[in-house]
């Protein structure tokens, strides 16, 4: 979330209050979605979202399968005779 000041004509101050109070939201909430929807509308065609640099390397893992496991989950994983290390 950006806060930012912005400066807006008297005669939007006055549409957006009544509008507010009208729709019974808060002022900064009406404020916001309107916003929200004029940047996307007017600016979407400007900048595109995918001219965003990755910050992170790609995933090792993308397009690899996991393994399967046969096991019986009832056997223990771990035999018995490793399992407890201090006696040995």
């Amino acid at each position: 979330m950006i806060i930012s000041n912005l400066t807006i004509s008297l005669d939007s101050q006055e549409i957006l209050i009544k509008a507010a109070a009208k729709k019974r939201v808060s002022v900064e909430a009406l404020a916001s979605e309107i916003l929200n929807e004029a940047i996307q509308n007017k600016l979407s065609g400007i900048v595109s979202i995918g001219e965003v640099k990755k910050e992170y390397s790609a995933n090792p893992l993308v397009n690899k399968q996991p393994y399967a496991y046969y096991a019986d989950p009832e056997e223990p994983a771990i035999p018995v005779e490793d399992w407890n290390i201090e006696n040995s």
